[in-house]
């Protein structure tokens, strides 16, 4: 009798899994737990500012915004995954050539410093064991430079450096002494074929929260990646008189051009994010 109870609440679970997953169209992902600690700890600093964007206006040297740029010291409009493997990083992991890029600050028309930045990629999937590690040349832009409000915090927030409480959709006054700190999420789930897309965006999906702490991946993007966040601090206690290169400060944005030794970031994802540790 005992038997037959457990047996038949197993076909229950199985029959509420399968409607699940139906319902929402999305990939459940199952075994270990996501954590905090699963996460990879990039040391980037601020390297050259150009009006290029090699994403969007690939081979169009001052087509674009200025760009404040991080990591990869070669970036420019004319660059390519071959060419950035090639270069030099000003990153605290020699295998890390990727390049990041941002729009650059103003405060009253000046110039502001971005004086540290910090890249994480975090295990956000519940099984984190089946997070892939990005293709080679993959390309991600994260935000909305044309946003006409606030973003979603789940995209960019906006906190202090030094604070670990939540972000805010505005910039907050960090007090005598403070940095601003904007963060840019990107997402995590890729669609498995293509590594840009004609808006740098369609080929990938941010994770859906699925209740319990999970996520997962829409069918149409399966592929679980870790999720990158940017971190960048500025020399400013407050908005007032900010402005980005791009417009308003709610038109941050960010770009993601993956240059990393193959062989080192499956070997960190691995090791870290596999394992369930930061590194």
């Amino acid at each position: 009798m005992f038997r037959r109870a457990r047996d038949g609440r197993r076909r229950r679970g199985s029959l509420l899994l399968v409607v699940m997953t139906l319902t929402t169209g999305l990939v459940p992902l199952s075994a270990s737990s996501a954590s905090a600690s699963a996460r990879i700890h990039i040391e980037c600093d601020f390297h050259h500012r150009k009006a290029d964007d090699p994403i969007v206006y690939p081979r169009r040297p001052g087509a674009a915004h200025l760009h404040l740029f991080f990591g990869n010291k070669s970036t420019n409009a004319f660059s390519t995954w071959t060419s950035l493997r090639g270069a030099g990083t000003n990153c605290n992991r020699a295998a890390d050539k990727a390049a990041y890029w941002i729009p650059a600050v103003y405060r009253n028309g000046s110039l502001v410093k971005a004086v540290a930045g910090h890249f994480y990629y975090r295990g956000v999937h519940h099984n984190l064991g089946a997070i892939k590690a990005y293709p080679p040349g993959l390309k991600i832009v994260a935000g909305n430079h044309d946003a006409t409000r606030p973003q979603s915090t789940r995209v960019v927030a906006w906190s202090c450096q030094g604070s670990s409480s939540t972000g805010k959709a505005t910039m907050r006054d960090c007090g005598a002494g403070g940095h601003v700190k904007v963060l840019i999420k990107f997402p995590s789930c890729w669609d498995g074929k293509r590594k840009d897309s004609a808006n740098h965006k369609a080929h990938m999906r941010y994770a859906t929260r699925l209740g319990g702490g999970r996520r997962g991946c829409p069918r149409t993007h399966p592929v679980p990646v870790p999720e990158l966040t940017m971190a960048v601090s500025f020399a400013m206690r407050d908005g007032a008189g900010v402005k980005l290169s791009s417009g308003p400060f709610y038109t941050m944005h960010a770009d993601f051009f993956n240059a990393w030794s193959q062989t080192a970031l499956k070997k960190m994802i691995h090791n870290c994010i596999h394992a369930n540790r930061e590194c």
